[in-house]
């Protein structure tokens, strides 16, 4: 071969024409010619070596900028750079220099530059001033900054689309050719499969799971035998090479002799489940690990639910937090940060994605830092504990029923027997039913499940917690019952597996190992107790106490309290002792979630709640009214949610002096003229017994001075609507029993309940005697009669109506009714697969997503059994929650001027919950923001601001707020509490106002104690405006359930409210997040003349928990424990949508008091439970009205203690209490 190079034309004598060849030796240079030697080789000599194309040298070589808005693809062109043509400068559109200047390049290629907008178009416009092209793809608003046609260059997205380092070299080629004059050949763009399995070991996508499964098994690591994970990321991580969490989660998924199918989904109209899945009809995957935010099947949702279902396997979300880097997620105090909390984990757990694991973040490399890329990087200790727990999920799905071992937790928060129990859930009779069902499935739990009586008694005698003040009840049970015993040796080796700060952090709490709680000691030792029965592989255990009670000193700590020994005992002991495969927290609701650490997004070795799950799967019965708290379980608890039914929903109806006083009052209008004053005396007497003045607002003497016209219009008005609407008030009829749902009259009752008032009214216009229609008149209306007659035999709705009606009497209104009442009586006896779902669970399966919620305001929640979630928290307030919030605070406004002579309030204080916020969808924030005078701002449904109202508008002064919010809620709409700080600030600040702002007026009296008592101006400023306040990041509640339980701790109530106000005086807001200020919440507190707190659950009351009594009443303590006088207390009363009232707190806890817990229906409903149901007249009703005695005394008087006292000790009603209580 002879090569000839600028020779003379007259001489002739080469043989080879190859510009490549010509392109190296006139490029010159070592690596041109180094190259040169290989690429001649290969043309001549047949070899293979990898060769670089022919480039200029770098002084000659065109100048072409690439200012990009995917960060993620920068490493990716800085690489293809260095083997180019092109001298390729590479910037992030978020992280530019302070001087751009582009007057220097040949070419300016821009990509998604609306990060870096006002520093690139003036920029960009000096470079086109001096001709220099300007090519932009992917430019949205932008694209008048382009000067280059792209439709006349469409491989460029392609190149882009397509992804990957060949990718991005060939379109350094094309443009270095097409428009900078470099000779080269262009290569079209590589497609890359919109869905593929990916693996690093294989250099090539695989677009069918035939030929990767036999690749896969040529590579020697595929395992017939084990578990096949499906992996699911986003295919711009696999374009742009950044990808190394999903490689580490493959490699150590793989290090166990796991197989992978790693794949990436397209998602405007995914398919991996049925491409890369599903074999020959058959699931082949174990689990889904899902590294995608949003929705799992992006545009297509519910395809993608279906699709699972039929997988039928967990799909586990692995969240990566693409805003912190590794060390800052493991100093924050929320975990996974607030404003991406919406599309991490809230869109995800729509598809009933479970676990939701942080496993990686962005990392800071010296070489990417300058130009604002960082890489993805693996949080090796998070990935371990995904993995983990994946194959934990694996092994439920493959092992044997029959040697799973199963420990099902219920609660004994406070210990003793008095008090086994769940909220709403009768746990023995439910107990035993999913007993029943897993000897059915083939659970060894041994070989007769014992009867209810049985297993109560078993549960009392050694499933119980003992205080330490009772040690000597702790050795009975020790010595006569069989009990586990954890030498305190053992337990010392386990604790000893903990980081140095967690030991710690319970050792400064509890002492050195094994602390005092459930601990016996004889001759051979000390031994941590743990109480429980033992059926075959199944564990009844209570889960150990949090230890308020056990420790006093503990009781009036304001920060988190860490486990105690015992209960950290439990928890390894399950793993460790047992060898427990999956646990079952029993009902609402535990303790394990709400332990000290992060907010969200958990750390395997830092936060107490991940820390002593372990790798145990949990499944979780939840009721389905308790979404937020049972949020709480999945997202800090790493539960999968089975919820179950409420107990039937009924209306109260009249009882004793009510229904006769209803009596009195119909005989009355009916009565004859000599007859008026014996009836009007009776219906005063019973007016006066039942002391009905407080809530109608009319005294006995206001009565008894009213003319005969007077009184008849208001025994026949305000009091006959009142006795109606007191027998129509809900109340839940006994309890529920898991897989167990009502059936005859309690069937009806519910139906009509979820029914409503619609229903009343279409039979009223065909059915023309209202009294025949109000629960006022008895068990058995007409409305009752017409939906037995649909619901229980069978009727046709139209017979139906004859039947009840009279021939002809048919309303095409009331058979759409009771078509639907079909359908809800279905969709309730379909909540029987409640305990189905529980052993979906504990076989590794898939237990669908719905919404959770009250089945009164939302039947759609219905039928139960699922892994409930809640909704997306950036829509709240939404636009009809405003209405409603602004009708609420003007009726506030109105109740309030009534009341104080015109004037207005200074500063209403709200109680914040989640599950609160997830029924009303924000009526309760829109009501503070619109006493502020502001409004939000909604773009595409969702709030992004708000704004203020002008004061003209609103047309009177801007009410100041003081937010108090649970920790729940500071957990779950972080955005919120965000949004109304900003929206306080907004007020405080507003200048012009036409009428008064107390927000400034309150905000500078705040800032003047502040500058007095040494904060500098900025400082003070700050603070000055701060009214969001909730207790320490990691830690929940107020404390006073605990510390007023243990009233010989305190001699009087300053001490319980200077413990509410250090509990929950934490500032959060834009400026701060947890800042510890008890000072200035007290100075906030002083303010106070109003607060509030909404109820918008048909199931619970103020009386049934004692979160009610502590959070709002608390707040009143605090307030009269400043002021020396208890702020007005209402209730925004939204149990029917249809109808929201703002009432007095007096009047809404006196109607609770009248509609259950006074009413014989009520009793007998709880009676028809054992002891469950007396668990909730004592440890229920009676502590808690006892609760709000403490804490707001001018309430609880001394005829309602005079009527429990008549009620249960005296049994009034003759009901057999007494012999109920002691059976």
């Amino acid at each position: 071969y002879v090569v000839a190079y600028n020779l003379t034309t007259n001489i002739s004598i080469g043989n080879v024409d190859d510009v490549n060849i010509t392109r190296y030796w006139v490029y010159g240079g070592d690596e041109n010619i180094r190259n040169l030697i290989l690429y001649m080789d290969n043309r001549f000599y047949g070899n293979t070596t990898a060769v670089d194309q022919p480039k200029p040298a770098a002084k000659d070589r065109p100048e072409v900028v690439f200012i990009l808005g995917g960060e993620s693809y920068i490493p990716l062109f800085r690489k293809a750079g260095e083997n180019s043509s092109l001298n390729v400068t590479v910037y992030s559109s978020k992280h530019l220099p302070a001087e751009l200047n582009l007057t220097t390049y040949d070419l300016i290629f821009l990509q998604m530059i609306g990060a870096g907008i006002t520093q690139i178009e003036p920029a960009i416009n000096e470079a086109k001033e001096k001709g220099i092209p300007v090519m932009i793809i992917h430019p949205g608003v932008y694209g008048y900054l382009g000067t280059i046609n792209m439709t006349e260059h469409p491989w460029v997205e392609e190149y882009w689309d397509n992804g990957g380092i060949e990718n991005v070299r060939r379109l350094l080629t094309y443009i270095g050719v097409e428009f900078c004059g470099i000779n080269a050949t262009i290569e079209e763009p590589l497609s890359t499969p919109l869905e593929g399995i990916y693996h690093p070991d294989s250099e090539k996508l695989f677009e069918n799971l035939t030929e990767y499964l036999e690749w896969y098994k040529a590579t020697g690591k595929y395992h017939p035998n084990k578990p096949t994970i499906g992996i699911v990321f986003y295919d711009g991580h696999y374009k742009t090479g950044d990808i190394k969490i999903e490689n580490r989660i493959i490699n150590e998924l793989e290090k166990r002799e796991v197989n992978t199918i790693p794949t990436f989904l397209y998602y405007k109209n995914p398919d991996i489940i049925n491409k890369f899945f599903i074999k020959e009809n058959e699931t082949i995957v174990d689990a889904i690990i899902s590294l995608r935010c949003f929705r799992f099947y992006g545009r297509a949702p519910e395809k993608g639910i279906e699709e699972l279902k039929r997988l039928n396997i967990p799909i586990i979300n692995a969240i990566i937090d693409y805003s912190m880097t590794p060390e800052e997620w493991r100093e924050s105090k929320e975990g996974v940060a607030a404003a991406r909390t919406p599309y991490t984990i809230a869109q995800p757990e729509l598809d009933g994605q479970i676990e939701f694991i942080i496993v990686g973040g962005r990392a800071i490399e010296p070489e990417t830092e300058e130009i604002g890329f960082r890489p993805l990087e693996p949080i090796n200790e998070q990935v371990d504990w995904l993995v983990n727990r994946t194959l934990s999920w694996t092994r439920l799905h493959r092992l044997n029923n029959s040697e799973k071992k199963i420990a099902i937790i219920y609660y004994n928060h406070g210990g003793g027997k008095d008090n086994l129990g769940a909220s709403y859930l009768d746990i023995v009779p439910s107990l035993k039913n999913l007993l029943d069902a897993m000897k059915k499935e083939g659970y060894d739990v041994e070989v007769e499940v014992p009867d209810e009586k049985e297993l109560l008694d078993l549960m009392l005698h050694q499933g119980r917690n003992i205080g330490t003040w009772a040690p000597r009840e702790l050795e009975k049970m020790v010595e006569n019952e069989s009990l586990i015993l954890i030498p305190a040796e053992e337990y010392k080796s386990w604790f000893n597996e903990l980081p140095a700060n967690k030991r710690e952090e319970v050792i400064d709490k509890w002492g050195e190992p094994p602390g005092k709680i459930m601990v016996y000691e004889n001759e051979t030792g000390k031994y941590l107790v743990i109480p429980g029965v033992r059926l075959g592989n199944v564990l009844l255990a209570p889960q150990p106490t949090r230890g308020w009670l056990q420790n006093q000193s503990v009781l009036y700590h304001d920060k988190e309290l860490v486990p105690h020994h015992q209960y950290i005992a439990f928890y390894f002991w399950l793993k460790k002792g047992f060898g427990a495969d999956a646990i079952i927290h029993f009902g609402r609701h535990g303790t394990q979630e709400w332990l000290p650490g992060k907010e969200r997004g958990l750390s395997a070795t830092d936060c107490w709640p991940a820390i002593l799950i372990q790798d145990l799967p949990v499944v979780y019965p939840y009721i389905m009214d308790g979404v937020g708290e049972g949020t709480q379980a999945k997202r800090r608890g790493n539960a999968v949610i089975v919820d179950h039914l409420t107990p039937p929903i009924v209306a109260s109806g009249l009882y004793s002096n009510f229904t006769l006083l209803h009596e009195k009052i119909h005989q009355y209008l009916s009565a004859e003229e000599a007859l008026k004053l014996e009836y009007r005396n009776t219906i005063t007497k019973l007016y006066e017994n039942l002391s009905l003045g407080e809530d109608l607002g009319v005294s006995v003497d206001d009565l008894k001075g009213m003319n005969e016209t007077a009184f008849e219009d208001f025994i026949n008005g305000p009091l006959h609507e009142y006795l109606h609407d007191l027998a129509s008030e809900f109340m839940p009829y006994g309890l529920h029993i898991l897989g167990s749902p009502p059936e005859g009259w309690k069937l009806v009752s519910m139906v009509e309940s979820m029914l409503g008032d619609e229903f009343v009214e279409h039979v009223g216009e065909v059915y023309l005697d209202p009294h025949q229609l109000s629960p006022a008149h008895g068990d058995c209306t007409v409305i009752e009669e017409l939906l037995s007659e649909v619901l229980l035999n069978g009727t046709d709705p139209e017979e139906a109506q004859e039947k009840v009606f009279g021939p002809g009497n048919v309303s095409a209104n009331v058979t759409a009714d009771l078509n639907t009442a079909k359908s809800y009586a279905e969709n309730i006896n379909k909540c029987k697969i409640e305990i189905q779902r529980v052993l979906d669970g504990l076989s590794g399966r898939y237990v669908p997503p719905k919404v959770g919620n009250d089945p009164i305001r939302n039947p759609d929640a219905l039928p139960t059994g699922n892994n409930f979630y809640s909704f997306d928290s950036r829509l709240i307030p939404t636009k009809e929650a405003w209405e409603v919030g602004k009708e609420m605070a003007e009726s506030l406004l109105s109740q309030y001027k009534a009341e104080h002579n015109g004037s207005y309030p200074n500063k209403v204080a709200f109680v914040l919950w989640a599950c609160e916020a997830m029924r009303h969808k924000g009526i309760t924030e829109s009501e503070a923001l619109y006493l502020l005078g502001l409004k939000p701002v909604w773009k595409k449904s969702k709030v992004t601001d708000v704004e203020l109202i002008p004061s003209s508008e609103l047309g009177r002064p801007r009410i100041d707020v003081l937010l108090a919010s649970s920790g729940l809620y500071r957990d779950t709409f972080p955005g919120k509490i965000k949004l109304l700080d900003r929206a306080v600030r907004l007020a405080a600040q507003a200048g012009n106002d036409t009428y008064p702002n107390y927000v400034k007026e309150n905000s500078d009296a705040i800032y003047a104690w502040l500058i007095a008592n040494g904060y500098n101006e900025s400082e003070a400023k700050r603070l000055s405006m701060a009214r969001v306040f909730t207790s320490a990041p990691g830690n929940y509640g107020t404390g006073l359930e605990n510390a007023i339980a243990a009233s010989n701790t305190w001699e009087n109530e300053t001490k319980l409210a200077d413990l509410y106000i250090r509990r929950m005086g934490y500032i959060y807001g834009e400026d701060g997040w947890g800042v510890p200020n008890a000072g200035l919440f007290r100075q906030n507190l002083a303010d106070v003349e109003v607060a509030i707190h909404s109820r918008s659950t048909n199931l619970y009351g103020v009386l049934d928990n004692d979160d009610c009594f502590q959070h709002l009443g608390g707040l009143a303590l605090a307030v009269r424990s400043i002021t020396g006088e208890i702020p007005d207390l209402y209730i925004t009363n939204l149990r029917d949508p249809h109808n929201p009232m703002t009432e007095t707190l007096q009047s809404f806890l006196r109607r609770e008091l009248v509609a259950r817990y006074f009413n014989p229906k009520w009793i007998k409903g709880m009676m028809e439970h054992g002891y469950a149901g007396a668990r909730y007249m004592d440890h229920k009703f009676i502590e808690n009205l006892w609760g709000w005695d403490v804490v707001t005394p001018d309430i609880i008087t001394a005829d309602m203690w005079n009527q429990v006292y008549d009620v249960y000790v005296r049994d009034k009603y003759n009901l057999g209490l007494k012999d109920f209580f002691d059976s």
